[in-house]
C-alpha cells in the first residue's frame, strides 16, 4: 500500500512543480537560468492536501487492501487476509 502512495504523491509534486514552470516560462517573467519557483510555506501547505488526496484514490480499492494484509506474514501457515483470520 505504501509504494503506490508513495508512487502517486511523488508524481503529483512533479506534475506540480513542472506545471508551474512552465506556467513562468510562458509569461517570459524569468530566464530559464533565474527562474524562482514558490516554495514557501502557505503555497506547499495548500499543493499537499491534492497531493495526499491524489496517492489515496488508487490504495482506497478493497482488493488493494486485501492483497496487502495477505502478503503480511505471521508465519508460513498464517497470513493477516481475513480468510486467514477467520479460518
Amino acid at each position: 500500500v505504501q509504494r503506490p502512495f508513495k508512487l502517486v504523491v511523488k508524481c503529483s509534486q512533479h506534475a506540480d512543480i513542472v506545471n508551474e514552470a512552465l506556467a513562468l516560462l510562458q509569461k517570459k517573467q524569468d530566464t530559464p537560468s533565474a527562474m524562482w519557483l514558490n516554495t514557501t510555506l502557505p503555497t506547499l501547505r495548500d499543493c499537499s492536501v491534492q497531493w495526499l488526496l491524489n496517492g489515496y484514490h488508487p490504495i482506497n480499492k478493497p482488493e488493494v487492501i486485501k492483497q496487502a494484509f495477505a502478503s503480511c506474514h505471521a508465519s508460513p501457515l498464517f497470513n493477516l487476509s481475513f480468510d486467514s483470520l477467520t479460518s
